[in-house]
């Protein structure tokens, strides 16, 4: 398994339920834009993680994390802050909203690959999110989530996302 690249915060009080995070994911994702919503809440026992997706288009926007204990929320690192070509750091390269130029389904191969080579038995769930830059995968063992990657809509980059811990439950708000 990937190292954890994100410390959780020191356990203080009780930990949020998934419905209360998702009510502050909802806030939060208004409070940047109105033309923003929630998709999804995943709970992991390290955080929660909100995907944000754009209203009119349908297309991912954001990936956040909320401390389970503080409701603190924050950007997720790694490809949301890296190469997140809309909203993220990298806003305005390659002319910002400019499309991935790897399909999703070349996009899927390549993080199936790795899938393969790193964490054998671990199969991608069905479909994908594609953001302005990336995309994003959960996948599976034994049919249970276990974790998700991301793959760079430009090179073809896989990043894992290590930050997240055991999965716990999940919510679908939107799509």
């Amino acid at each position: 398994m990937w190292g954890n690249s994100v410390v959780p915060s020191a356990i203080q009080g009780e930990r949020l339920t998934l419905d209360s995070a998702v009510d502050k994911a909802q806030s939060y994702a208004q409070s940047i834009d109105p033309a923003l919503t929630v998709a999804e809440v995943m709970e992991f026992d390290q955080n929660f993680y909100a995907l944000v997706i754009e209203k009119d288009t349908g297309r991912g926007a954001l990936e956040v994390l909320i401390d389970p204990f503080t409701g603190a929320i924050h950007p997720e690192p790694g490809p949301n802050m890296m190469w997140n070509t809309k909203y993220g750091h990298m806003r305005g390269m390659r002319n910002g909203a400019a499309d991935n130029s790897i399909t999703l389904d070349a996009a899927r191969e390549k993080a199936q690959q790795v899938l393969d080579d790193t964490q054998p038995g671990a199969v991608l769930a069905e479909g994908g999110v594609s953001f302005y830059g990336y995309y994003t995968f959960d996948y599976q063992v034994d049919g249970k989530p276990a974790g998700m990657l991301s793959v760079n809509g430009f090179n073809g980059q896989v990043w894992p996302h290590t930050w997240h811990g055991a999965f716990v439950a999940e919510k679908e708000i939107a799509q």
